[in-house]
C-alpha cells in the first residue's frame, strides 16, 4: 500500500510538472508577438507588398550621374479635384470641383513653372487630363503622367512629368505593418523618372489618414502604422538602389514633430533615413493649411529626401511655398516646392 501511495505521488509530481509547462508554452504563445510583427522588425522588406526589387542595370553597379541643373518638383493637394468623367470608387458622395477652381489649380502650378508634379486628392484619370489640359494652355506640357487609383478611395495619388517616367513601383494594395489586412486607403505611388542628361530620381508620394476623425487616437495609430508601412517601402527602394536619389512627398495630415512623420525621418535603417525640407513662403511662413476650427496653421504638406539626394541638393537649394489670389481659390492647402539636383 506504501508502495502504491509512492507511485501515485510521483504520477502527481509529473503531471503537475506537465501542466506546469503546457501553461508556459500558452502565456508565451498568448503575450510573445507575432511572427509576423517580429519579422517585420527582422526583415522589414517582406512586409509591406512592394518588395525590394533588382532593377537590371539600376541597382548598386548603377552609376549614378553627379548633381547637375536644378529640377524644379512642386507638390499641391488639389482639394478634390472631381471630374464628371471619372467613375466612383466608393460609396461617398463627391461634389465635382468647379470649373473657376480647377483653372486655379492650373495657374498655381503654373506660376511656379516646374518639371515634375506630385498631386494629391486628384480624382482620376479623367482629371488628371483636365487638369494637363488646362496646364498646355498655360505653356506647360506634361506628356508623361501616372495616376495610381484604388477602389474604395475616389482621392487618388498623381505625378506629372516633363522627362520620361521608365519604371512605376507604385503599390495600390499595399498591406499595412501590424499583423492585420489593413491596406493603406491611397497606396504608395512610386516611379523612376529620367532625365536627358541621364539622371534619375525616384518619387514617392502617399497620403495619409485624416485628422478628421471622432476617434483621434485610432487615427494617430493608423497614420503611425502607414508611415511604418511607408518606412519599409523606402528601405526596401533604398536596398534595391542604394546610390538612387529619393524625393517622398506626401499631404501627412500631421505636424513635422509628430511621431509618424518621426518614423520617416528616422527610417528602418540609418541609409533609409529621411530629410524633411523646410520651404518657407515670402514672409517666412512655413504653414501649408489652414483651420478657421481652431483657429490653427499646420504645415501637413511636407518633402522629405534621401541621404543621396539631400548632399546632391545641398544646404542652399531653392524652395518656397507658392502664394497669391489663386492659391486659396485652387485649394485649401498651399502648394510646395523645391529643386533637385
Amino acid at each position: 500500500m506504501k508502495t502504491f501511495f509512492q507511485r501515485l505521488m510521483r504520477r502527481s509530481d509529473f503531471l503537475l510538472v506537465l501542466l506546469s509547462v503546457l501553461i508556459s508554452i500558452l502565456l508565451y504563445l498568448y503575450f510573445a508577438p507575432s511572427a509576423q510583427e517580429v519579422y517585420a522588425v527582422e526583415a522589414p522588406q517582406a512586409v509591406a507588398l512592394s518588395a525590394p526589387v533588382e532593377v537590371e542595370g539600376e541597382g548598386s553597379s548603377f552609376a549614378v550621374p553627379k548633381a547637375g541643373p536644378p529640377v524644379r518638383f512642386l507638390m499641391l493637394n488639389t482639394q478634390n479635384y472631381f471630374v464628371p468623367g471619372d467613375k466612383p470608387r466608393s460609396q461617398h458622395f463627391r461634389a465635382m470641383k468647379p470649373v473657376r477652381k480647377r483653372e486655379a489649380v492650373a495657374s498655381v502650378i503654373a506660376s511656379a513653372k516646374p518639371e515634375i508634379v506630385g498631386l494629391v486628392e486628384i480624382g482620376g484619370q479623367a482629371a488628371l487630363q483636365d487638369l494637363v489640359r488646362r496646364l498646355a494652355s498655360r505653356g506647360l506640357h506634361y506628356p508623361y503622367t501616372r495616376v495610381l487609383e484604388r477602389w474604395g478611395e475616389d482621392r487618388a495619388l498623381a505625378i506629372l512629368s516633363r522627362y520620361p517616367i521608365v519604371k512605376d513601383y507604385s503599390v495600390a494594395e499595399c498591406l499595412l505593418e501590424g499583423g492585420t489586412a489593413r491596406r493603406m486607403l491611397r497606396g504608395i505611388l512610386d516611379v523612376l523618372v529620367k532625365l536627358p542628361d541621364g539622371r534619375h530620381f525616384r518619387i514617392m508620394g502617399a497620403h495619409l489618414k485624416s485628422k478628421r476623425t471622432d476617434d483621434p487616437i485610432a487615427a494617430d495609430l493608423l497614420r503611425s502604422r502607414e508611415a511604418r508601412t511607408l518606412a519599409t517601402h523606402v528601405l526596401n527602394a533604398t536596398r534595391a538602389m542604394p546610390q538612387m536619389p529619393i524625393l517622398v512627398y506626401g499631404d501627412w495630415n500631421a505636424a513635422p514633430d509628430e511621431s509618424s512623420l518621426t518614423i520617416l525621418t528616422q527610417g528602418r535603417t540609418r541609409a533609409s533615413a529621411l530629410r524633411r525640407l523646410s520651404p518657407r513662403d515670402d514672409r517666412g511662413e512655413s504653414w501649408t493649411i489652414y483651420y478657421k476650427k481652431g483657429d490653427q496653421y499646420n504645415a501637413y504638406d511636407q518633402m522629405y529626401v534621401n541621404a543621396v539626394l539631400s548632399r546632391r541638393m545641398g544646404k542652399k537649394t531653392g524652395m518656397g511655398i507658392v502664394t497669391g489670389e489663386a492659391a486659396g481659390e485652387a485649394s485649401d492647402h498651399r502648394a510646395v516646392w523645391c529643386e533637385i539636383r
